[in-house]
């Protein structure tokens, strides 16, 4: 009897720790100091400033569409300033900031003529590494400022539908004024976040959908690292609870206590 009363006060004890663990869970993730609520009605939805690379023709005044040189490939870099309707105090309480690097987006196939006066353009392969730093305070004229010395918090690819990733619609192109905007869809390779976000419930698959719209600076003129345009981007996906391995240890712990009170009632 009295170990029957033990194994009901250690299952009681697993039930309420289980409880406690995915109550907590639900509440908020927290993942190298970035915060979200994955129960929230946006799940995971970002906005960022960017700047990024102006696309420009080689040489001979032509792109050369697949080929990887840096004049026909986009590149820039961000800064996370809203999460999940929050601001930045919010999703990063502890003082940190969330930047991203990208690039390696090649453009494919340019259409002046399917949409006129808009230039279609479509994308392929490219990358977007994102970034969490407590130290460094990110600067719009400095790209090492988002890519350096923070710790990796998600990395993607980009995600090929019909063989792009990309698809943009620019208002004027060629003319190095270049404005518009874009779609895609991202996978997820590595990070601290991986296993939060890799869960292929986007289209075709994917992790995470994405969207841009970008300009030329007023000034005319290119910050001190030589990009040329500012926007903005959106990044969503599904994310999902990560139990805390301590959390795991509590509950296997307490579970480990049931199966010897079970085998000593047995005896």
């Amino acid at each position: 009897m009295l170990l029957n009363k033990l194994s009901k006060k250690v299952l009681s004890g697993v039930l309420l720790s289980a409880g406690l663990i995915a109550s907590s869970q639900v509440v908020a993730e927290n993942v190298g100091g970035v915060v979200w609520d994955p129960s929230s009605i946006f799940d995971f939805s970002s906005n960022s400033n960017l700047v990024e690379d102006l696309l420009s023709p080689g040489a001979d005044g032509v792109f050369n569409t697949g080929d990887a040189g840096e004049q026909n490939m986009l590149q820039g870099f961000g800064l996370i300033t809203n999460m999940n309707g929050t601001g930045a105090n919010a999703f990063c309480p502890s003082g940190c900031e969330l930047t991203y690097e990208f690039g390696g987006f090649i453009v494919d196939s340019i259409d002046p003529v399917s949409d006129a006066p808009n230039t279609l353009i479509n994308f392929t392969g490219g990358w977007i590494n994102f970034y969490v730093d407590s130290t460094t305070a990110y600067d719009v004229n400095d790209i090492t400022t988002a890519n350096d010395g923070g710790n990796l918090w998600l990395s993607l690819t980009g995600h090929a539908v019909g063989g792009s990733t990309i698809q943009a619609t620019l208002t004027d192109f060629g003319g190095g004024t270049d404005a518009g905007t874009g779609t895609g869809l991202l996978d997820v390779t590595g990070g601290m976040a991986m296993e939060n976000f890799d869960t292929d419930t986007e289209t075709d698959g994917a992790d995470w959908v994405f969207s841009t719209s970008f300009q030329p600076f007023q000034s005319g003129g290119a910050t001190d690292d030589g990009f040329e345009l500012f926007g903005t981007a959106d990044f969503g996906g599904e994310s999902i609870d990560v139990p805390e391995p301590t959390s795991l240890a509590i509950l296997g712990l307490g579970l480990v206590g049931l199966a010897f009170g079970s085998r000593r009632k047995q005896k």
